[in-house]
């Protein structure tokens, strides 16, 4: 059975937010993603087609958090009644070769934990479980964070904790991607960033820079990552861990090289693919 993918026009937005109530419910994301009108400006979106024209399934592509650049896979909804025909499969490999053709080096996405099965299909694409946000989007139940390397060879020198260098050679190592881990930094200025997600009340902070007042900066419920790229993430870790948060993965290969840490210890509701597992064992022992 063929399913044609097509770019979304503008009369297909309104079918998209009926998707999304249709298979997730109605407070499933937040509210904008039911809006047409916001989804048209905010979100590039990609639909699978039946042979009469209806539409089956839908996913686009987006901004990462801390990242400018449109590479990040995201609503990927298939209408009940049309699961089972590789549907998903086709959209996440449409959007990676688009953003192929574009000359894009990195395609990621973010995997619900309850959702297993999209993992295992970013998996079979080769993408590579990298992080997790816990608590996003879904109250208690954390994001997978996946990368799949398109074109990228080096991601040159990082200032990696020797805590976690291990698990930083390892995810590089499997995305292929050459890397200079340094284990020495110095306290530098602290520069941050901050978005504040109201729907599942959380707040991000990007530091892109760590100085002897970055701990003032912290919040309560607050997601932190780390500018690698900078020699003061070696202070901004050893200053996250003592004020008591978890590390949480890294988040490879964007405008930035990131590593993630939560402020409580997090596990909720989750189903995860073997890779996930094991990603989340040795986040955990860390």
């Amino acid at each position: 059975m063929s399913f044609p993918i097509h770019p979304v026009q503008k009369t297909v937005y309104p079918l998209i937010a009926e998707c999304f109530v249709e298979a997730r419910g109605a407070d499933y994301y937040s509210a904008e993603y039911y809006d047409a009108g916001w989804l048209e400006s905010n979100i590039e979106l990609f639909a699978a087609f039946n042979g009469t024209g209806e539409l089956v399934g839908t996913a686009g592509l987006t901004h990462g958090l801390f990242n400018d650049e449109k590479t990040t896979g995201c609503l990927l909804t298939i209408r009940p009644g049309f699961t089972g025909y590789g549907i998903a499969k086709r959209l996440i490999k449409h959007f990676s070769d688009v953003l192929h053709r574009r000359d894009s080096r990195v395609v990621k996405g973010q995997v619900v934990t309850l959702h297993d099965g999209v993992q295992r299909i970013v998996e079979k694409a080769g993408w590579i479980a990298t992080g997790f946000l816990p608590g996003a989007r879904h109250g208690k139940n954390a994001l997978v964070l996946y990368t799949g390397n398109l074109s990228k060879e080096n991601a040159g020198s990082l200032y990696v904790h020797p805590d976690i260098a291990g698990l930083a050679e390892q995810i590089y190592d499997s995305l292929g991607v050459k890397v200079n881990i340094q284990n020495t930094g110095q306290c530098g200025q602290t520069r941050i960033n901050r978005f504040h997600d109201t729907h599942n009340r959380t707040l991000y902070i990007h530091a892109t820079e760590c100085g002897a007042g970055f701990n003032h900066e912290l919040r309560e419920r607050s997601i932190v990552v780390l500018n690698l790229n900078d020699p003061s993430a070696i202070y901004g870790y050893e200053a996250l861990r003592s004020a008591g948060y978890c590390f949480c993965g890294f988040d490879p290969l964007g405008q930035y090289e990131h590593a993630i840490f939560y402020n409580t210890v997090f596990n909720g509701d989750m189903q995860m693919s073997e890779q996930v597992k094991i990603l989340k064992q040795e986040v955990d022992s860390i």
